[in-house]
Parts: C-alpha cells; sequence; structure tokens
C-alpha cells in the first residue's frame, strides 16, 4: 500500500514537474514554454469577479493596508531582486508590473496622492507613468540607474472592501486596487508611492504568473490567487471614516515622551484591533 501510495505521488509530482517543460527541455531555452494543453489549462484557470448584487451586501467596510516586504510571508512577492538573473520562469511582482507598462498592457494608472479613483486623477501614457517610479538622471550620470529595479520596491499599498454577503452568509474580501512602493529615484534618501492601479484591471495579467514556493517547486499559484486569497502579512493604515478617510496615524498621536517605537507600536495596535472588529462582524452575526 505504502509503495502504491509513493508510486502515485512520484507520477503526480513528475507530471506537475513538466508543466515547467524542464523535464521536457532539449535545450535551456525551452524551459518554460508551454505546449498547448497546458497554455488552455492556465487560460480556464482564471476565474472573474463574480458579480455582486448591492441588495445581497448587508454590511461593507473599505480598508487601507500596508504590506511590508521586510516580512518573511511577503517575501514572494518580493524576490527575485535582481531583474537580471531569471526571465520568464521566476518574476518578483514589480518585475511583472514594470515590463506590462513598457510593453504598453498597463496603459493606465490613477495618481498616487488620491486613492479614490476618480477620473481626474487618471495618468496615462507609457512615459508619463514611467516618470513615477524614474529618475531624473540619464546613463553616464554619477547615478545612473534610470527606473526602478524589484531591489527598490519596499512594499505595496493596497485598497480592499470587506462585505458580508447576506446571500451566502458569509464575510469575504474584495481588492479594488494595490500601489508599489518604493526609492524614490528623482530624491535621494527618500521613499514614495508610484502609483494606484484598479487591480481588476491587472488580474489577467497576474494570473499568468506564478508565485515561487520554497516549499515544493511543483505546487504553485499565481500572483493574482496570492493577492485575491490574502496569502501574504499585513496591517491596516486606513480605514474609511467620517473624518475624510483620516490615517491611524494622524489620530493616534505621538504623545510628549513617547519614542517612535512606542508610538508604532499603538498605531499598530489599533490597525489589530480595527482588523479584529472587521473580522468579529462575521461571528457576531451567529449570535444572533
Amino acid at each position: 500500500m505504502k509503495n502504491l501510495i509513493l508510486l502515485v505521488c512520484l507520477v503526480f509530482s513528475l507530471n506537475s514537474f513538466s508543466q515547467a517543460n524542464i523535464l521536457n527541455a532539449s535545450t535551456p531555452s525551452e524551459i518554460g514554454i508551454q505546449n498547448f494543453d497546458q497554455k488552455q489549462s492556465d487560460n480556464d484557470s482564471f476565474l472573474e469577479f463574480d458579480y455582486i448584487d448591492e441588495r445581497d451586501i448587508l454590511w461593507s467596510k473599505i480598508v487601507y493596508e500596508k504590506i511590508d516586504l521586510n516580512e518573511k510571508l511577503n517575501f514572494p512577492l518580493l524576490f527575485p531582486v535582481n531583474d537580471e538573473q531569471y526571465t520568464e520562469t521566476r518574476k518578483s511582482l514589480w518585475k511583472i508590473i514594470r515590463e506590462n507598462i513598457e510593453n504598453g498592457t498597463i496603459d493606465e494608472v490613477f495618481d498616487v496622492r488620491n486613492d479614490n479613483f476618480l477620473e481626474n486623477n487618471r495618468i496615462t501614457g507609457q512615459s508619463k507613468i514611467m516618470d513615477f517610479y524614474g529618475s531624473k538622471y540619464t546613463p553616464g550620470d554619477s547615478r545612473p540607474q534610470t527606473f526602478a529595479q524589484s531591489s527598490d520596491i519596499t512594499g505595496y499599498r493596497i485598497k480592499g472592501v470587506w462585505y458580508f454577503d447576506k446571500l451566502h452568509s458569509e464575510m469575504k474580501y474584495r481588492l479594488l486596487g494595490i500601489q508599489p512602493y518604493g526609492r524614490n529615484l528623482k530624491e535621494f534618501g527618500k521613499e514614495q508611492g508610484y502609483f494606484w492601479i484598479w487591480y481588476p484591471s491587472i488580474r489577467e495579467i497576474l494570473a499568468k504568473h506564478e508565485v515561487f514556493n520554497d516549499k515544493n517547486n511543483n505546487n504553485r499559484i499565481s500572483f493574482d490567487d496570492l493577492l485575491v486569497n490574502r496569502r501574504f502579512s499585513s496591517f491596516i493604515y486606513k480605514y474609511d471614516n467620517v473624518y475624510g478617510d483620516r490615517e491611524i496615524a494622524n489620530y493616534i498621536q505621538k504623545r510628549p515622551g513617547e519614542s517612535n517605537k512606542q508610538h508604532q507600536l499603538r498605531v499598530i495596535l489599533e490597525s489589530e484591533r480595527i482588523k479584529k472588529e472587521i473580522l468579529d462582524f462575521e461571528l457576531d452575526m451567529w449570535g444572533y
């Protein structure tokens, strides 16, 4: 029986591993090339967001979160930081976004200063978008780097909505927007958010790229699956409120004599309180 189980696992493993074509490649350039059946399978795996009738939403709350790429759980979004080390087989989230901006697939973003995706904050045009993560220096200057690399990205900000679907009696989450955050190449020593992207517009792009799994190379998910299913670590820095959606740091202010660490701890505790309040809503519904 044990041998049978081992054989089944081995066959499954080889079949999964062959999806990267590494076992069938006659030259290194053929690694990662999919056959027709594999391409069809990948296309079928992309699922559009379900249509949600507003009448089925009993409660909702919009939250803004920061994904810190220094946290180990978020490393799959960061690495590899060397953009020249791999081609199609492994990419960071930033490399995917940047490549699709530069090839014109992502052709519109929104101003980083406004996260409500208003029409007058829409930015189109490849050169205008690239300017947000570009440098005022040109090759040959003392700082020849022109555009931000994966190693320059320190985090992502995301906007999403938690809502209670009374039709299925379930709390759900819908990711609405994402903002790359990293080194400002125009001002030395500073960091900035580059722009907001309406997340549903790039889901199909991210669904075509797989996240590296350091525990099992054959068991991978797409970047879209990772983000939509919240397989990352984050903290809430803002939520929609009557005070013009002010950030937590604006009302949890630093006390006299308080260190920066103590202040940041109180901000994080407030973030966790809000998160718990949201997740407890579903439990409270079952209490009635």
